[in-house]
């Protein structure tokens, strides 16, 4: 019994001489740590086995890797849901965390312009630009998406977002894969 009260005490002392904002702060990561535990994001990578037919291509999903950058020496995080061929969009939704501001952090939808024929040359291996717009959730104004999607077979291959933002631009480089 003596050995708890003297951890007991080692502890106390450990916490009061970090300080409010220290307690708060550890408080905080432990809470967020638990959470990403208990919570994953279930936007794994799924495998692809085989190609699909031509008249298939418009209809497969895009799966985006998370990704990161920095903007204003704060680390944002995209996640990215599976993006849909809609019309002449690829649409989804999108996360964007930001570490150490979280009140920063924002969730919406992405809509990326991808016309029927430029879909289907990109699934033959060519290189495609791309607009968009990113529509915040929470009623802010839209942001001005531009990228590049390079194919390195025809389900797969490298994917660059950028986006402007009042804190400046975001550049994000990730890969993509493609399934039904």
């Amino acid at each position: 019994m003596e050995h708890f009260k003297e951890d007991y005490i080692a502890y106390n002392k450990a916490m009061d001489g970090m300080g409010r904002r220290g307690r708060a702060r550890l408080s905080l990561s432990m809470a967020l740590g638990f959470l990403l535990v208990l919570f994953p994001s279930g936007l794994e990578a799924h495998e692809v086995t085989s190609v699909p037919k031509m008249g298939a291509t418009v209809e497969r999903r895009m799966f985006v890797d998370p990704s990161s950058t920095t903007v204003s020496h704060n680390k944002v995080r995209l996640i990215v849901a599976p993006l849909t061929h809609q019309g002449k969009f690829y649409v989804g939704s999108y996360q964007l965390k930001v570490f150490p501001y979280f009140f920063k952090s924002e969730t919406g939808t992405l809509k990326l312009e991808a016309p029927d024929e430029s879909v289907r040359k990109f699934a033959e291996g060519t290189e495609m630009k791309f607009t968009g717009k990113a529509t915040n959730n929470k009623g802010a104004k839209d942001k001005v998406i531009t990228g590049k999607a390079t194919p390195s077979d025809k389900d797969k291959g490298r994917l660059i977002f950028s986006l402007e933002t009042d804190n400046g631009r975001m550049t994000f480089k990730t890969s993509y894969h493609l399934a039904k």
